[in-house]
């Protein structure tokens, strides 16, 4: 979600835009961090983990309207996060059931035969349809709320890879932005030194020319001198 805007001495700061950003400082480029990619990324990543909280959702055999989280749930919540709806900060609730996790004294056979209700009633070894089941559902499509970059149609496995590549594309335009513009910032330093300060290789250039010079005025004085004793010794 976004922040509450920032002000700087009564004047609202206003954030950079797109992956090569036009914010003008670190506390510009922060807020569109903040307010943009960070808050992109969230809404995605809370879309993910309700995705999965669905694909490993359990339904009663007995009463279809009757569904519950499997694998995964939200904590504290045993029912499934409903379709289309934004639910903030779900990547940061979502765990494993305690009832299929073997850590929390569970049992991870349940993942086979079902957290939830028993789906495996002959407690066949080779039982796989749960299993399959959720490859399924994670490689069918899906709608997930509107995103920037990533788009809302697709199955989980395509949406989650998605979102890390939203963000990786991001991340390398920035990479590749601010070298530019540090070289441009070198270069531009350099040239105003040039200007403003003084450019040692020029001044050094200077001095040499005007020691030619001088020495190219003090030989022409030697010859002149020279010319005038021989002058002045022919008319003694």
């Amino acid at each position: 979600t976004q922040g509450n805007k920032i002000y700087v001495d009564g004047v609202p700061l206003f954030p950079g835009v797109g992956a090569n950003t036009t914010a003008s400082g670190t506390l510009a480029a922060m807020v569109q961090l903040r307010d943009g990619y960070a808050s992109e990324f969230q809404l995605q990543l809370d879309e993910v983990a309700r995705g999965l909280i669905s694909a490993f959702s359990e339904t009663d055999p007995s009463n279809p309207a009757n569904v519950l989280a499997g694998l995964f749930v939200e904590i504290g919540v045993a029912g499934v996060p409903p379709d289309g709806a934004v639910s903030v900060g779900l990547a940061g609730r979502i765990g494993l059931n305690a009832l299929a996790d073997p850590d929390q004294g569970g049992n991870s056979m349940l993942l086979r035969d079902g957290v939830n209700f028993n789906y495996n009633a002959s407690g066949f070894g080779s039982f796989n349809e749960r299993l399959l089941a959720y490859t399924d559902r994670i490689d069918a499509p899906s709608n997930f709320i509107n995103s920037s970059g990533v788009s809302a149609s697709q199955s989980l496995s395509a949406y989650s890879t998605a979102a890390i590549g939203w963000l990786e594309d991001a991340r390398k335009t920035a990479a590749g932005a601010a070298e530019a513009k540090s070289a441009l910032a070198i270069r531009s330093a350099e040239s105003l030194s040039n200007l403003t300060s003084v450019n040692v290789d020029e001044e050094m250039a200077l001095m040499l020319e005007l020691e030619h010079s001088y020495s190219a005025s003090a030989k022409m004085l030697q010859v002149v001198d020279e010319m005038l004793r021989t002058l002045l010794a022919a008319v003694r």
